[in-house]
């Protein structure tokens, strides 16, 4: 089971929508080349927004969303997260950990733990079995909750706008995903960073992102499509509807498509290779 961590500490760059067009994108892929296909979103974010989009509702308590598996005990952790997983209105094999706002609590309370990193990762154990894919969306922050789901996370992908405090902004991710491997002695990868409300009539963005190709660091790991401007995304988020439901001709959704080929070829390499 492979576990994608989308993460950026800055709001409005799109992460949200890049995390659940990958969620519905890995189904839909997988599925059309007859390969395992079920997929598990996981809402770690007190707007909840990626389970708005998903389930059609936010008010989920915490008794029924992430915030019980939390605070659950480590031995029933695994139990309580089998239980208030939910199925996505977008598709059978696209399911849900609900997000909400009771997650700022829980957040603080994890302050209490020393050892609250490892709590989903160890949860996410029970159901290694019934999911091929994990999507986990995050907080815009470096939230106790965002750690918890970079520890449980085999990879992690960026989504950055390409202006110029974003860009900024970036290598105090890079240091935090450092900073998260080095601390917890976990293996989890940048896998890549992915441009994202990309306008090319924009000179200062063809030119950001011609400096990201051409970074020794950034470079390898820059996804070879940017995800465009379009107001397709708008329209389907007001429907609550994907992006491939909603327009699947549209540059959003065929650009979003070519990311999730190049995310898959990436995490199914070989080491070394």
């Amino acid at each position: 089971m492979r576990s994608i961590c989308l993460t950026n500490n800055k709001g409005g760059v799109g992460k949200t929508t890049t995390a659940v067009s990958l969620a519905h994108g890995l189904v839909m892929l997988l599925r059309h080349n007859d390969l395992p296909c079920r997929v598990l979103l996981i809402d770690t974010d007190s707007q909840a927004h990626a389970t708005l989009l998903t389930t059609g509702r936010r008010d989920w308590s915490r008794a029924e969303s992430l915030g019980e598996v939390l605070v659950a005990r480590p031995e029933r952790s695994g139990a309580v997260l089998q239980q208030l997983i939910v199925p996505s209105t977008w598709d059978k094999d696209l399911h849900v950990v609900p997000g909400s706002p009771a997650l700022d609590g829980v957040n603080t309370r994890l302050a209490e733990d020393h050892g609250f990193a490892v709590r989903l990762r160890h949860a996410l154990r029970s159901v290694a079995d019934r999911y091929d894919w994990v999507v986990i969306d995050t907080m815009p922050s470096f939230s106790r909750l965002t750690t918890l789901a970079m520890v449980a996370a085999t990879d992690i992908v960026i989504p950055v706008e390409l202006r110029f405090l974003e860009t900024i902004g970036l290598q105090a991710i890079v240091e935090k995903i450092k900073e998260v491997q080095q601390t917890w002695e976990i293996s989890v990868r940048l896998t890549g960073i992915l441009p994202v409300k990309y306008d090319q009539r924009i000179t200062l963005e063809r030119e950001n992102l011609a400096l990201y190709s051409d970074h020794a660091f950034y470079g390898p790991r820059l996804f070879a499509t940017p995800i465009p401007t379009n107001v397709a995304i708008s329209y389907a988020h007001d429907a609550c509807e994907s992006i491939f439901m909603y327009d699947d001709q549209s540059s959003a959704a065929r650009a979003y498509l070519t990311f999730v080929r190049e995310l898959v070829e990436r995490v199914m390499k070989p080491a070394g290779a």
